[in-house]
């Protein structure tokens, strides 16, 4: 049985391609009016899918745990206190910005905090990743902003770094969800009673085409798609 992540997917790869065809054979014709003498002066027929709607029947199978095979394991929390150190320094460096002492030792105590808090629960969720990534990066400025010798401003540029690059590696503490495994097949769904235990997904799929741009026509590493 696939996961319900896999289905949909396919799915939208079998409308996609369903586009792709009607493309492929647009293009035939087209080249067919090209050599008519009559078609030729006629507008190519081309269909478009903008909307396509889907009414899926699933029923739940279970819920699958992740696989290691597939999912990297989640990083040890000493590496990623390891990363949040060196990305510190590495921001003061370039900026050239000097934590006084007592500054680095409230710093260090702030951060230990709350690495503490991670160890003690039971998984780290998305929430727990984006609070404790905030607070680092408050701990850091406020460290800045109170102790900086000659009390440096804090950039905002310094701001926007650190909160994106703090934000990628506690987000690799979360653990990946579990999978939903669903029933699809027709033949099974009909065999399980009554219907209404049946989960009916109901999707409304918008076509936007993209096409190839190239704004330098000496450049081939200039192409680019952009929307039509």
């Amino acid at each position: 049985m696939p996961a319900l992540g896999d289905y949909l997917g396919l799915l939208l790869a079998e409308i996609t391609n369903a586009r792709l065809q009607a493309d492929l054979e647009s293009a035939r014709i087209a080249q067919l009016y090209a050599s008519h003498p009559l078609l030729q002066h006629m507008p190519v027929p081309r269909f478009r899918l903008p909307n396509v709607t889907l009414d899926l029947p699933v029923a739940v199978e279970k819920l699958e745990p992740p696989s290691g095979t597939t999912t990297p394991p989640a990083p040890d929390l000493s590496v990623v206190r390891k990363r949040i150190d060196e990305i510190t320094e590495q921001e003061l460096r370039s900026r050239q910005v000097h934590l006084t002492p007592s500054s680095r030792t409230t710093l260090k105590n702030t951060l230990d905090d709350l690495f503490d808090k991670l160890k003690t629960a039971p998984v780290v969720t998305a929430w727990d990743a984006t609070q404790t990534s905030e607070r680092a990066r408050t701990a850091l400025l406020d460290a800045i902003r109170a102790g900086g010798e000659g009390h440096t401003p804090v950039d905002p540029a310094l701001e926007s770094s650190l909160g994106r690059q703090f934000g990628t590696e506690f987000v690799k503490l979360q653990r990946p969800p579990a999978r939903v495994q669903v029933i699809v097949v027709t033949g099974q769904l009909k065999d399980i009673a009554p219907a209404q235990i049946l989960t009916r997904i109901q999707l409304t799929i918008s076509e936007e085409g993209v096409e190839w741009t190239q704004t330098n026509p000496s450049d081939t590493s200039s192409k680019t798609l952009l929307p039509e």
